[in-house]
Order: C-alpha cells, then sequence, then structure tokens
C-alpha cells in the first residue's frame, strides 16, 4: 500500500525523498515529475538564480 507522503520517511536523504515521491504511484509519475520541476524551476526564478529566457531556452531544447 502506498504511503502517498514518502518524502515524509524519516532518515531519507533529499535524494531518496524526491525519487521516491516521484515515482511512488507510476499512473502519477509524468505528472509529479512535471510539477515538481515547474516548482523548482518557479524558486530558481524567484531567487535570481536562473531568469525566465534561459528557462524558455531550456524549454526549446526539450520539445526539440
Amino acid at each position: 500500500m502506498p504511503t502517498q507522503n514518502p518524502h515524509r520517511n524519516a532518515g531519507l536523504c533529499t535524494s531518496s525523498k524526491v525519487y521516491d515521491t516521484l515515482t511512488e504511484l507510476k499512473h502519477l509519475e509524468g505528472h509529479r515529475s512535471a510539477k515538481f520541476l515547474s516548482l523548482l524551476t518557479q524558486n530558481l526564478v524567484r531567487k535570481g538564480l536562473l531568469n525566465e529566457q534561459e528557462v524558455v531556452q531550456m524549454l526549446d531544447q526539450v520539445v526539440n
């Protein structure tokens, strides 16, 4: 039975928390990955580590 919140498991490293959450339910894997990446990108833009033009350039690479 999936936990629905694998990132709340104590003792997991950050990468394991992210991986387990994104892959726990296979039918939601793509949606969860896209949502995580969109939140991560938004956070990086807000912190000034990326700008919107760089994001658009990366998205161009994804769709080409």
